[in-house]
């Protein structure tokens, strides 16, 4: 039997998600907060409005991604099983690609498979609960309340099934460090980093896991001192 199902986000699981439920017969709704596929993976250099340690409840930008992130994983596994993540001409053929490629990867995917025609862009999921309990053996329902970029209207719709893909990477998670709050000097969280320029001739502590730690020192390594 057909459902209506709403999935949240269009990263590579909300994509997939779309595109095996609607191969079996049901009716998708993506919603995306973006302009475009990719989720994490589309790159946003606007950061100027953010706060620096990524404090607010709702920040303004979704991705982590820095400018000269390449991926730490190899193409070969980074793709899905019936769609490979292959090289092509004119574009970054590196085993391990900068994130520009795996976006344009996402992109092919979306429109090989005709994903952005039930792709809601700049639509961000406000709320989402159950209908009401209901009564033994019959299916739940589920109550999304979204809104677009720039409206005031909350559009209230119900749905068979949530989906919920909006990744993990966007809320920035701070350690505690004693005498942080006292420090008067500039802080920023590795979300809100992008490139090293504005760092040149500056003297830098990272606090940070071991992977991020090794790769943003790298290439801020060229401006420090």
């Amino acid at each position: 039997m057909s459902k209506n199902v709403c999935v949240i986000g269009s990263g590579p699981s909300g994509l997939v998600a779309a595109r095996e439920l609607r191969k079996e017969g049901h009716k998708v709704v993506v919603f995306e907060q973006n302009h475009d596929v990719g989720g994490q993976w589309l790159y946003d250099p606007k950061i100027e409005d953010e706060e620096a340690l990524g404090r607010d409840n709702f920040l303004k930008v979704h991705s982590s991604i820095y400018a000269s992130l390449r991926l730490v994983s190899p193409r070969e596994i980074m793709g899905f099983t019936d769609f490979p993540f292959g090289m092509k001409k004119g574009r970054d053929t590196r085993r391990f690609p900068g994130h520009k490629e795996l976006l344009l990867y996402l992109k092919d995917f979306s429109e090989c498979f005709g994903l952005r025609d039930m792709i809601r862009f700049n639509t961000r999921v406000e709320n989402v609960e159950m209908l009401s309990f209901p009564n033994f053996g019959k299916d739940l329902k589920w109550i999304v309340k979204s809104k677009e970029k720039m409206a005031e209207k909350v559009v209230e719709e119900v749905y068979d099934a949530v989906v919920v893909a909006t990744g993990h990477y966007s809320k920035p998670r701070l350690p505690k460090i004693k005498g942080m709050d006292a420090w008067r000097r500039k802080q920023i969280h590795s979300h809100i980093y992008r490139v090293p320029e504005p760092f040149k001739n500056e003297v830098k502590q990272f606090s940070l896991n071991k992977i991020l730690r090794k790769y943003t020192s790298l290439f801020s390594m060229q401006y420090s001192r």
